[in-house]
C-alpha cells in the first residue's frame, strides 16, 4: 500500500524503469505499459488502498486531469479508484520524464 508521497514517488520510479526496460527489450510502448501497470495496481483496484493514497499523496494534478475530461463518478468507490489511477499515472509520467532527462544529460 502506498501510504505517503515518498512511497508514491518510489513506486512510480520503479514502474517507469520497468516500462523503459520493457521497451528496450521487447519494443513495448512505454506509455501503454505504464497505463496497464497503473490500471491493475493494488492501490487503484482496492477501494481502501485507493482512498488512503488519495488522502496521503499529492492529488492536485490528478484532480485537474479528471476535471479536464469531465469525469463524473457513480459513487465513492469509482471516484477514488479513478483518482488513484490518475495520481499514480501522473507520478509515473513525471518519473519517466526525470529518467529520460537524466539519460540525455
Amino acid at each position: 500500500m502506498i501510504k505517503n508521497q515518498y512511497e508514491l514517488e518510489q513506486e512510480a520510479k520503479s514502474i517507469a524503469i520497468a516500462a523503459q526496460e520493457e521497451h528496450e527489450t521487447n519494443g513495448t510502448d512505454v506509455w501503454e505499459y505504464m497505463h496497464e501497470v497503473c490500471d491493475g495496481h493494488s492501490c487503484v483496484i482496492y477501494t481502501y488502498k485507493a482512498g488512503m493514497m488519495c488522502l496521503e499523496c499529492d492529488r492536485d494534478n490528478a484532480e485537474y486531469q479528471l476535471d479536464e475530461i469531465g469525469y463524473e463518478a457513480k459513487d465513492y468507490s469509482e471516484y477514488v479508484s479513478r483518482l488513484a489511477y490518475a495520481i499514480l499515472f501522473d507520478a509515473c509520467t513525471t518519473a519517466h520524464d526525470e529518467l529520460t532527462a537524466e539519460v540525455t544529460e
